[in-house]
């Protein structure tokens, strides 16, 4: 039997100001929270562009909240397209973290790197 696979809801919308709020949080060197695939995050954000399948997107580690994929702390990858109810915060981003590489993979271009 296939498996059935969950279409996420999509904010095409508001995807370009998600990217706006990003860079803010990046370049103010803080926690953004969200809203992505039902669940509440927060994330320090370490990568910002585009990613190889042409899709504006953040490379976070997931800090706080909520995730469909324990365990909480995590590297995540969010497409700005799927992000709802984003908002800067006042909570301060200790990134980098230990684990994080520069010139992630996942992304044909960047914008921001810690």
């Amino acid at each position: 039997m296939a498996k059935i696979k969950k279409e996420w809801q999509k904010n095409p919308y508001q995807s370009a100001q998600n990217r706006i709020l990003a860079i803010q949080s990046f370049d103010n060197k803080a926690c953004l929270s969200l809203t992505y695939r039902g669940k509440f995050r927060i994330a320090e954000i370490h990568t910002i562009g585009t990613t190889t399948a042409g899709r504006p997107a953040m490379s976070v580690w997931q800090v706080d909240g909520e995730s469909n994929t324990p365990p909480i702390s995590d590297w995540r990858l969010f497409c700005f397209d799927e992000c709802f109810n984003v908002a800067l915060t006042d909570i301060p981003s200790i990134a980098p973290r230990p684990e994080y590489k520069k010139g992630a993979k996942q992304f044909r271009k960047i914008d921001r790197q810690i």
